[in-house]
C-alpha cells in the first residue's frame, strides 16, 4: 500500500524535525531550584581478591547512602541556601565467607564489629549548609564546625571525622555533584571537554584525577531526554600529600603503599531541562600494593574495583 504524498512528506519531516531535536547542541548545566527537594543515592560496591602467605583473600563491600538537598532562596536576593541532609546509611560486608552488615534504619538489630554505626552511620540525621551563587556554585559551607563536633569522634583508627569529612574535600564534592567540570558552552554530539581534580584527605593523601568527557548524545533514559556523558579518566594517589612538612608520614604512607593502573571509565545522563544529573554509573580500577606486615621483605598486591551508582530518586516541592 502506497501512503498519499502529503502523508508520506508529513512522515519525513516529522523524522527529520525528530533527528535535529536529539543531533542539537546541548547545554549542561547545573541548576539548583530554591523551592524544590532533591533525593538521591549513592552506591559503592568494592571487590577485592590478593593472597597473603598461603592465604587468598576474598572480600565485597556495599555502602548505601542517601541524602536529600533542600534549596531556599537566600536573604541576600542572589543566592541560594542548599541543605544537604543524611537520611540513611547501609553497608555489607563479605570477607573469605562470613558477612557483617549494617543499617541506620535498623540500627541495633545486628552486631557492628566494624564500628559503622560509630563512623559512617553518625552522619545520618546530621546537616550540612552550602550558600551556592547566582551561577548555582557552591562557595561555601555554612555550619562545617558545627557538623564536624555533631559527628563525635570514631573509635575506628583513621576515621575520624574531621580527616574523612575535611572542609576542602566537602566543598570540592559538593561543588562537582556527578560532573567534575561542565563544558564552558554548548556542546554538540562528539564534543569534548577535559577535567582535573586533586583532592587531599588527611591521613589518607592526595587523590588526583585527569580524564575528558564526550558528549554522546541525547538519549532517552527511564522516560526522559537526558545527555549522555562518557567519562574517560586516569587516577593517581600521593601518599606523602597528606602531611604537613615535618609531621610524622600518614599510616598508609608508613605501611609504604602504593597505588597505580587507576582508571575510572563510564557514563553520566545529565537532564539539560532540570540542571541535574540523572544517573551516573562509573567504574574505579587501581592496583594497591603495600608492604606485608607479616613479612617486611614482601609485598601484597590488591587488585581493586568499585562500581559507584549515584541516582537522583525524585525531585518535590518542599512542604
Amino acid at each position: 500500500m502506497k501512503l498519499p504524498a502529503r502523508l508520506f512528506l508529513a512522515l519525513v519531516l516529522t523524522v527529520a524535525s525528530s533527528l535535529d531535536t536529539w543531533a542539537q547542541n546541548v547545554e549542561i548545566k547545573q541548576r539548583w531550584v530554591a523551592g524544590k527537594k532533591y533525593f538521591q543515592t549513592l552506591q559503592t560496591l568494592q571487590q577485592t581478591s590478593f593472597t597473603v602467605g598461603p592465604q587468598k583473600m576474598e572480600q565485597a563491600m556495599k555502602m548505601t547512602m542517601e541524602v536529600t538537598v533542600a534549596v531556599r532562596a537566600h536573604e541576600d536576593g542572589q543566592r541560594k541556601r542548599l541543605t544537604m541532609r543524611y537520611d540513611r546509611v547501609a553497608a555489607e560486608m563479605k570477607v573469605n565467607g562470613q558477612e557483617m552488615s549494617y543499617d541506620s534504619a535498623k540500627a541495633g538489630d545486628s552486631p557492628d564489629p566494624m564500628g559503622f554505626g560509630k563512623t559512617m552511620g553518625a552522619t545520618v540525621g546530621k546537616e550540612l549548609i552550602m550558600l551556592v551563587d547566582a551561577q548555582d556554585q557552591v562557595t561555601e559551607i555554612e555550619n562545617y564546625e558545627e557538623f564536624i563536633k555533631q559527628l563525635g569522634s570514631s573509635p575506628v583508627p583513621g576515621m575520624d571525622p574531621r580527616q574523612m569529612y575535611s572542609r576542602a574535600a566537602l566543598t570540592q564534592m559538593l561543588k562537582q555533584g556527578a560532573l567534575m567540570a561542565l563544558p564552558p558552552q554548548a556542546v554538540a554530539p562528539g564534543e569534548t571537554w577535559p577535567f582535573v581534580n586533586e583532592i587531599i584527605l588527611p591521613q589518607i593523601g592526595k587523590i588526583g584525577v585527569r580524564g575528558t568527557y564526550t558528549f554522546k548524545g541525547l538519549a532517552d533514559h527511564g522516560g526522559v531526554p537526558c545527555a549522555e556523558i562518557a567519562t574517560e579518566a586516569t587516577l593517581s594517589m600521593d601518599l606523602a600529600a597528606s602531611t604537613e612538612p615535618g609531621a610524622a608520614a600518614s599510616p598508609l604512607a608508613q605501611m609504604k603503599m602504593k597505588v597505580t593502573d587507576g582508571t575510572l571509565r563510564g557514563t553520566v545522563w545529565f537532564d539539560p531541562a532540570l540542571g541535574q544529573a540523572r544517573d551516573a554509573q562509573l567504574v574505579q580500577e587501581m592496583t594497591v600494593s603495600m608492604q606485608n606486615p607479616t613479612d617486611p621483605g614482601a609485598t601484597i598486591t590488591v587488585p581493586m574495583k568499585q562500581n559507584i551508582s549515584t541516582t537522583l530518586t525524585k525531585v518535590e516541592d518542599l512542604k
